[in-house]
């Protein structure tokens, strides 16, 4: 089974041609973006023909090879004959004419992570009764704009079949408005989701959706924590976008509630780049002359930014900083999301620059592997899985396989729990899935590789009950004060 489309904008309007491949409908987005869109077993390659040296879109396909290989043999397993079917949704290609909010390379991490996720769930039971009921992995991808129309999600509902039902979809890309539209349409259905990395506040306690990816609070909390333990941070100032992203604009005003204390300064604006508009190289420029101003003033000079933007942005801003006219006085910028590692690509700027950048993750794989003591209780356990299915650890730096994997494991965990109430010969619903999220706690945690991750109630869907990490850019183990604890998120489910 493939599906995918080809949409083209036409004097305001949307017609839809439909293209047909060996296996099915294939759908392609418009110029300048022309992606393969759409849901698939895995059978159809939505990175085509890559070129010889295109070795992240070569994995991308033989992972791809991979999942249709496992849909194949949880069909065909005659001893379990009991299979229902999950979708990762998110962009899983990037647009050829325009720059894409997730990289290749974090799309082929997100695979690899919830690849491995899929074959522990079905050979193990550490997320719940295999033998009751195994799992295919369907993937629809949305492409780099990370589409979100009716017609697209009545495609990834036609892949449910009254049998192997559609129960769950996990991944959700990123926090961008499309996000909140596909979870507003999808809990319309009915369908359960677990989202892998999106921290807006705008899509904590959304109806159905669930998420292993600590909020824009939560990080704004354990940012705060910090600096309570540092003592000798005490001027801060917030960069952010303007721009209208429900990531940056939550995380803005996350850093203005929670940071209140640590504020001296009025927050400093710029234009950041969007999925059409890619930014320019000097947005930063006033920014950082203000920046420069605060940190000569003479009562309380700055010491510290919180900076509210997107990563792709970061580059600009640590070469802007390296520049300054200040470069004498150090400075400290704090930051949070998932895939932040991607910036120490900046680390020489940031040394040279007289800069150290901290910033709270969903995750720390560097500074667990480098000491293992301070790491989750299932990490170890997941890595050797990552490992023995090929991949490279070093892969797991930017926390997006980590991510994935636990947004999976957490589906997984849930349909299980629901296949308990259900006789064998009855079909279990997405329904009865949602319901059991809330009974994730106590005995039943989630042993993702992140930590033992709970569901509470009262916890607005999001995983309680973890640490949050924080990491130094562009070192393998960070230093704490003394007696430091790292920030967790409280969990009155446990």
């Amino acid at each position: 089974m493939a599906v995918a489309f080809l949409a083209v904008a036409v004097a305001g309007s949307l017609i839809v041609l439909e293209i047909v491949s060996s296996s099915g409908p294939l759908w392609v987005t418009d110029s300048p973006h022309e992606e393969l869109v759409g849901i698939t077993d895995g059978g159809d390659l939505f990175n085509p023909d890559p070129q010889e040296n295109d070795q992240v879109r070569q994995k991308i396909n033989r992972l791809q090879r991979k999942i249709q290989e496992e849909n194949k043999r949880v069909a065909q397993n005659a001893d379990m004959p009991h299979y229902v079917k999950v979708v990762l949704l998110m962009p899983l290609t990037v647009s050829k004419g325009r720059a894409s909010a997730i990289p290749l390379e974090h799309i082929l991490h997100a695979l690899e992570g919830t690849y491995t996720a899929l074959i522990r769930a079905n050979t193990s039971t550490i997320f719940g009764d295999s033998k009751r009921v195994q799992l295919q992995l369907l993937l629809a991808n949305q492409g780099s704009r990370q589409l979100a129309d009716d017609d697209f999600v009545d495609k990834v509902m036609e892949a449910s079949e009254p049998e192997h039902p559609v129960v769950a979809v996990v991944g959700l890309g990123s926090s961008v408005p499309n996000t909140g539209t596909m979870a507003e349409k999808l809990a319309e259905r009915g369908i359960p989701m677990v989202s892998a990395i999106t921290s807006a506040d705008t899509l904590t306690g959304r109806s159905n959706l669930w998420s292993v990816s600590p909020s824009n609070i939560q990080y704004a909390k354990a940012l705060r924590h910090f600096l309570d333990a540092r003592k000798d941070l005490r001027s801060g100032i917030i960069v952010r976008d303007r721009n209208k992203d429900p990531y940056t604009s939550t995380l803005g005003e996350a850093f203005k509630n929670e940071l209140a204390p640590y504020l001296e300064f009025s927050d400093l604006w710029y234009s950041g780049g969007t999925v059409d508009q890619p930014a320019q190289p000097n947005l930063y420029a006033q920014v950082v002359t203000n920046i420069c101003n605060a940190a000569n003033a003479r009562d309380k000079p700055l010491d510290t930014v919180f900076y509210a933007g997107r990563v792709a942005d970061f580059r600009f801003f640590a070469e802007a900083l390296k520049d300054r006219e200040c470069k004498k006085v150090p400075l400290t910028v704090l930051a949070s999301a998932t895939g932040f590692e991607s910036a120490r690509d900046s680390s020489s700027e940031l040394a040279s620059g007289n800069i150290k950048v901290f910033y709270a993750s969903s995750s720390d794989p560097p500074g667990w592997a480098a000491d293992p003591a301070d790491a989750p209780p299932d990490f170890e356990a997941f890595t050797d899985a990552y490992k023995r299915l090929g991949y490279d650890p070093q892969g797991l730096a930017d926390g997006l396989a980590i991510a994935h994997h636990d947004a999976f494991a957490s589906a997984a965990m849930a349909i299980r729990l629901s296949a308990m109430g259900v006789p064998q010969d009855q079909p279990i619903e997405a329904a009865g899935v949602a319901g059991e999220f809330p009974n994730l706690v106590l005995a039943y945690p989630v042993r993702g590789a992140s930590g033992r991750l709970v569901f509470p109630s009262d916890a607005g869907r999001r995983a309680a009950g973890r640490i949050i990490p924080l990491r130094e850019l562009g070192t393998a183990k960070t230093t704490f004060p003394k007696g430091f604890e790292q920030y967790e998120v409280p969990a009155r489910g446990r």
